[in-house]
Order: C-alpha cells, then structure tokens, then sequence
C-alpha cells in the first residue's frame, strides 16, 4: 500500500514539473493565484463587515396608528442577527419623534409560512417586541407574532433605500 501511495505521489510531482517546464512558471502562478482566491474567499466569509440596511415608509405602529418609520438595520447580511435604529413619526397623533433601538432576531419560518423571513426588533429600552415580515430583498411589512399583516393597505410597507 505504501508503494502505491509513493507512485501516485511521485506521478504528480513529475506531472506537475512537466507541466512547468512547458509552460514557464505560468503553472505556478496559477496555483498562486488559486490559492489566493480560496484564502480570501473564506477569510471574507469568516470577517465580513457589517452593513447597514435602512427601510422607510408607513407602517401601522402604536394603537395601529400610522407612522412614518425609519428603520437601520445594522448586521452581515439580511439573514443573520443584528442591531437595530428606529425612528418613528406618528401621523394622526401629532406626537414628537420617537426612537428605539435594540437588537434584530431574525426569525425563519411562521406557521404559515416555513419560508418566511421575520425580523423581530427586541427593544434595549424594554419596548414591546416588533416584528416585520421581509418581502423579497427589498422591503418589510409590520405582522403580529404569527407573522400576519397587522394592515392590508398595501401603502404600508417600509422600502429598502438604494
């Protein structure tokens, strides 16, 4: 067995000084570069640095009242936890701007919906849990703890900001 394994070593080594013969050294600059590109590739996965996704527009808040919202969600990417600004305006109640902020659960699945994607604001200040149902990549839509629309107008949604 050990005879075989030193043939298909040293087959390999001879192919690859081969190959470097008639190419230059373009074979290893290849490898190089091969090499490179998967360090990198699982360096940047390992230590991605965080975003911030901001989404505004209506959302029923408080009593159902509307509000004007803005929404910063900080964290790696979509689907992974992370923190949370929100700056709430009510419309009807004339009440001065509110803020909150706090962390961001994402939540898979509601028992509807295996696939829905819920991202539930857990308030630092001892707020009531929020949560909004993603859309797509590009917006939310505020829902109760089962993850149903609390509104049916289809204006109340907040939209990503390019």
């Amino acid at each position: 067995m050990k005879k075989i394994v030193f043939f298909a070593a040293a087959s390999a080594v001879l192919l690859l000084h081969a190959c470097n013969s008639c190419n230059g050294n373009k074979s290893d600059a290849m490898v190089m570069e091969m090499e490179t590109d998967s360090i990198y590739m699982l360096n940047d996965s390992t230590i991605a640095d965080a975003q911030t996704f901001v989404f505004e527009g209506l959302a029923p808040m408080a009593n159902n009242a509307p509000a004007e919202v803005v929404l910063a969600f900080r964290t790696i990417s979509l689907n992974q936890d992370g923190t949370y600004t929100i700056t709430t305006d009510y419309i009807d109640e004339g009440l001065a701007t509110q803020t909150d902020n706090g962390d961001a659960v994402i939540i898979m699945g509601t028992a509807n919906d295996s696939t829905a994607t819920i991202i539930e604001l857990v308030s630092a200040n001892n707020m009531p849990p929020v949560n909004f149902l993603m859309q797509g990549d590009s917006s939310l839509v505020r829902v109760n703890r089962n993850g149903a629309p609390i509104s049916n107008n289809p204006a109340h949604k907040l939209n990503m900001k390019k």
